[in-house]
């Protein structure tokens, strides 16, 4: 069996998701206080679904699919994702990958639904944006971009010039998953909480890790 340092190894590049293998989006600003103040832009009631959600994508596509509103939602969820960032905790492991990544000379684009915004002010503040070659990532209110859709992944590819076939992508949800199958990718999930791998197997990633050090 190919283990996943291997699936890397044998790979052109590396798409690499952004809450969870990086860092814990909402782990300083949590994720239901940001769902909270974007559910306050609305006037009337709101779903059940949605007004009991702590996902403040579930409010965003919500906003999507009420029509011209979910701009200014967006807006308002890129900039509190942006503070988040700068209190969230990082993913132990993350940055010797991505050293061990820059050595082998493979390239990593950040491929998240997180915005663009936000994943690049993390990078910076953090000192890792000259270990990543791109961000794919949400510029818009167009939830159908999103994982587990594959543009984000194809656009990505494209950018790099290379085929999605000789690309992995490295997610921790089954979105990440999904999207991989979608554009053709492999797919490493990282099963950062319990259980995330019996989840995962069901849909058959090329490799499944517990930890990010065990791509290396």
């Amino acid at each position: 069996m190919t283990g996943p340092p291997e699936i890397i190894s044998s790979s052109d590049a590396v798409l690499l998701d952004f809450d969870g293998p990086v860092c814990a989006v909402f782990g300083g600003l949590a994720d239901h206080q940001v769902a909270a103040e974007l559910r306050e832009m609305f006037e009337g009631r709101l779903p059940d679904a949605v007004d009991r959600s702590r996902d403040p994508f579930d409010v965003l596509k919500y906003a999507a699919s009420a029509g011209s509103f979910a701009a200014a939602v967006e807006h308002r969820l890129r900039e509190l994702e942006t503070r988040a960032v700068a209190v969230a905790p990082s993913t132990p492991g993350t940055v010797a990958v991505l050293e061990s990544l820059s050595r082998q000379q493979i390239p990593v684009v950040i491929v998240s639904n997180n915005s663009e915004g936000a994943v690049r002010a993390y990078l910076e503040a953090r000192g890792l944006t000259g270990m990543v070659v791109g961000v794919s990532a949400r510029t818009n209110a167009d939830v159908g971009e999103l994982k587990p859709q594959p543009h984000l992944l194809l656009r990505a590819a494209s950018f790099l010039g290379v085929s999605p076939e000789r690309c992995v992508m490295i997610g921790d949800s089954t979105t990440d998953v999904e999207a991989a199958q979608h554009a053709g990718a492999k797919c490493i999930a990282y099963a950062n909480k319990p259980g995330k791998r019996e989840q995962f197997m069901k849909y058959q990633p090329a490799g499944i890790i517990g930890q990010m050090a065990e791509l290396i």
